[in-house]
């Protein structure tokens, strides 16, 4: 089954993202688009719950014994490692550059601690083993990403023993274990949903929730077909996010817009989603994520900074599409030349994958 709203929202959601790490580029007087976007920042929790509610459908039912988890963790890896590895060796490369006094530091030098390269490479940067987001610091995500696939057997050992009761259950433990964490100020910030850091935890969380979405959506009797009810919903989260209510409404609402989605797009496989053009970017969403830093560093930190801002050639606002348009192109390329080619290599080696096979996994899942 094939969930194309989900593919466009995440889109929504890096597009929003990357303007908001974007606008810090700019002059004076751009500061009302940084906070604007940045009340908007749990956005990134809805690119968690979609993954937990894709990877229960499509790997729920397949993983029941060690051979099988051991199995889908290598497929996990080899989707999602190259594209880890790639941006992350190019802000090696910036921060050795930074060390050896050739470039100066883009971001902060705390972004080039050599001393994270390891947790980075192992992709535990965001299990709470660093103070700070270094090198490719939204990468954070993806070692978030990671601590909940390891962590699927969980989610399916509470679903199989007590189903969508289960998996509450575990969803309210396991908040109930965060809250504690920030009580004792063991986890830093002021609220779970803030972690970055710590941001392996938030997501599993975000996990749990996709997964019960994903149960009581398979469960459900509406015969829903239309997409307006989830797009209200998902507006309505917005609001709430920019009206800075408490995170747990706008989540929740965020989970019902999800959910509502799931419905229709389930009971209606046909029905125009979202402009053809866009699904080659749509589908590598999370690759415009983890790309937009590297292009940051070009476009911003050089062509921007040291050649056309100094001129005042051009306005902040008319150039802004270029690095978001060759960040959302570069994403595409990525995933066609290196990540599915890596990864297919990956697999093939280790006799996952046939060498003739066209069957192909969505970039979403």
């Amino acid at each position: 089954m094939y969930f194309r709203l989900f593919e466009f929202w995440r889109l929504c959601a890096a597009l929003l993202i990357m303007l908001y790490h974007f606008s810090f580029n700019g002059p004076v007087g751009t500061e009302w688009m940084i906070e604007w976007l940045q009340r908007l920042r749990p956005l990134l929790d809805m690119f968690f719950i979609i993954s937990g509610f894709l990877i229960v459908v499509h790997y729920g039912d397949k993983v029941t014994d060690w051979r099988s988890y051991v199995t889908y963790m290598v497929r996990r890896f080899a989707r999602l490692y190259p594209l880890h590895l790639i941006t992350f060796l190019i802000f090696l490369a910036v921060g050795i550059f930074y060390h050896l006094g050739i470039l100066r530091p883009f971001g902060g030098a705390e972004r080039y601690d050599l001393a994270q390269i390891i947790p980075n490479l192992l992709l535990i940067q965001a299990w709470g083993f660093s103070n700070e987001l270094t090198f490719n610091f939204v990468s954070w995500s993806l070692s978030a990403e990671w601590f909940a696939y390891l962590m699927l057997p969980l989610i399916l050992f509470a679903n199989r023993i007590a189903g969508a009761k289960g998996l509450v259950a575990l969803l309210v433990l396991w908040i109930a274990l965060l809250e504690t964490l920030l009580a004792l100020h063991i986890m830093p910030g002021k609220h779970w949903l803030e972690a970055d850091t710590w941001g392996a935890y938030r997501a599993f969380a975000d996990f749990i929730t996709g997964a019960l979405i994903a149960v009581l959506a398979s469960r459900s009797r509406l015969t829903l077909t239309a997409r307006w009810p989830a797009w209200l919903a998902i507006l309505a989260s917005c609001t709430l996010m920019q009206l800075q209510v408490d995170y747990y409404y706008s989540v929740a609402v965020m989970a019902v817009a999800v959910f509502l989605a799931a419905v229709a797009e389930r009971n209606d496989q046909k029905t125009f989603v979202y402009p053809k053009p866009l699904r080659p970017f749509a589908a590598v969403s999370f690759g415009i994520y983890l790309w937009h830093p590297v292009v940051e560093v070009v476009m911003f930190g050089f062509v921007w900074k040291r050649l056309l801002a100094p001129l005042g050639a051009t306005d902040f606002y008319l150039f802004l599409p270029l690095p978001m348009a060759i960040t959302m192109v570069v994403a595409v390329l990525s995933y066609r030349w290196f990540e599915k080619p890596a990864g297919d290599w990956f697999l093939r080696r280790l006799g996952l994958k046939r060498p003739a096979s066209t069957a192909a996994v969505s970039p979403l899942i």
